[in-house]
Formats: structure tokens, sequence, C-alpha cells
């Protein structure tokens, strides 16, 4: 078993080594089966997936590619810092609460996240060096409304923050229907701007790295269907500049390659859940796993 232990640890070395090294391409993405769910990292050119971590829920990738911001499983959900190389794992929330979705700033020195902290979803920002409790170092960027807001991403300038709200849902007596869309709103948490408008519900916005893209998840529950869509943020129109990539029985969570000419998703064309890349014309489709495990939440290391 220690030899088993020990070609298992230097598998793991050798392939982070490679995407630190070599002109490779690395995915990581979470592989779930029962109770178990995994970290794992894809090399795309050498198809070997190793776990690197255990019982992930929501993850980023740091900007330089050698740390991993991410919420675990359980009762209680904190935000972890992971180093990739040395797997020196860092806490960063302690809050008795549900911390999830991170996303670094791109300088390296800030984590926006989703939190119940105050009883309902809220978005904060805290400094990945900050000692303390939550309270002291965590800044609440969304309004006390009682409203939802999750799943924010910084944008590569690092001048703005996507979110996804429903932002005519209260949690309260007053119940009002609403519909998930995407928003942006300053890094401040000012001057909110909606960007989608459709008839689906939109999930999961991710930036392309010119900043002027965002894909995401459109979900039609009418039609039982959910595709990777691509909404222009530079077009006044939001509902006549959206690109629908694919569609019928995928569960796609988007993550753009650092040269933004291929997008990496989960797909279900097949009857098994796996990791596909694709360019934005749709004329580029690529399987990249075939184990037939239940992933999500694919990310290109930077």
């Amino acid at each position: 078993m220690g030899i088993g232990i020990l070609m298992f640890g230097l598998l793991i070395s050798i392939t982070l080594l490679i995407g630190r090294i070599l002109p490779t391409q690395q995915v990581a993405y979470i592989s779930s089966k029962h109770d178990h769910f995994d970290l794992v990292l894809l090399d795309l050119y050498h198809r070997i997936p190793v776990t690197i971590f255990n019982q992930v829920n929501t993850f980023s990738w740091s900007p330089d590619g050698s740390k991993i911001a991410f919420s675990n499983y359980g009762t209680n959900i904190d935000l972890y810092i992971l180093d990739v190389y040395s797997h020196h794992v860092q806490q960063l929330t302690n809050s008795q609460t549900q911390n999830l979705s991170p996303s670094w700033s791109p300088d390296g020195s800030k984590i926006v996240f989703s939190s119940n902290y105050a009883g309902y979803n809220a978005i904060y920002v805290m400094p990945v060096d900050c000692i303390g409790t939550f309270q002291r170092c965590a800044t609440r960027l969304t309004p006390d409304d009682n409203r939802i807001y999750i799943s924010p991403v910084w944008s590569p300038d690092g001048k703005r923050i996507a979110f996804v709200s429903m932002l005519s849902f209260v949690i309260g007596p007053d119940l009002s229907s609403g519909k998930p869309e995407i928003y942006v709103m300053d890094q401040n948490g000012n001057h909110v701007q909606q960007l989608t408008k459709n008839p689906s519900e939109s999930y999961t916005p991710a930036w392309s790295p010119d900043g002027r893209y965002i894909a995401y998840l459109g979900v039609n529950r009418a039609l039982q269907s959910a595709s990777t869509m691509i909404i222009d943020t530079e077009c006044d129109d939001p509902t006549a500049c959206i690109n629908s990539l694919f569609s019928a029985s995928i569960t796609p969570d988007p993550s753009w390659s650092s040269d933004g000419s291929l997008i990496v998703f989960v797909g279900d064309f097949n009857g098994s859940i796996e990791i596909y890349t694709t360019d934005t014309n749709r004329r580029y489709l690529q399987r990249l796993t075939y184990d037939n495990i239940n992933k999500g939440n694919p990310r290109w290391r930077p």
C-alpha cells in the first residue's frame, strides 16, 4: 500500500509539473460518484485525470494557476485556498454558514463569493490574506434587501463583477415570482446593469479573456433543455446579441481558454455526462472524458 500511495503522489506531482513547464493545457473539474466530490485535474494532451483534492463543491483558479480557491461539502460550507504544488490548505472563512462560488480578482489579492451569512444569499469580497472573523474580513457588495445574489465572477480587468440574481424575488411573507438573470456591477457593488433578458433562466456566468463576452448556462424549463449561451456585453440590445452554442440535454458550466478560442463545458450527448470543448462558432466539438461519471464546474487552468 505504501508503494501505491507513493506512486499516486508522484503522478499528481508529474501532472502538475507538466502544466507548469510544458506548453500544454489543463482543465480542472468536479467528479461526483456516490457521496464523493473530487477535484480532478485533466491534462488535455496526455489525457491523464488526477484527483488532487476531495469533497470539493465549487472552485476557481488563481490568476497564475498555482492555487485554487474552493468551497467544501458539508453542513457548514467554507472557503479554502489550496496550493496545488505543496498541497497546503488555507481556510478563509469560518462562519458556520454556506459560502460558495469563489472568484479571484485579476491581481490575486481578493476573492469575491456568495454567502448566506446574513440569512440570505448575498455577494461578499475579502482579501486572501485577511486573518480574523467573517465580519472583520468580508465586505458585502450587494444590498441588504433579502434578495438572492449568487455566482459572482470577476471581470479580467478587475473593474466589474458578473453575477446571477432574481431581483424580483424576495424572501419573506410576500413572495413574488422571479427568474434568474445575469447582471454586472462595479467591483464596489455600484452601477448594477442587467445583461440577459431571456425567456429561459440564466446561470453560471464566465467572462471571456478580453472581457467583452460572457458565456453562461441558459435553462428552458418548459422545453426541459439547457444550452451554452454567449452574450456580447457591449451590445445595446441584449435580446439580439446572444449566441446559443449547444442545446438538447446539455448541462453546461462554461469556462473560456486563456486565449479565448475555446469554451469547456459539461455535456450529455450520449447518455453520459462528460467534459467537452468547442469554439464559439460551433465548428468544433471535442470530447475530453470517457469515464461515465457525473461531472461539473470545469475550469481551464490559466
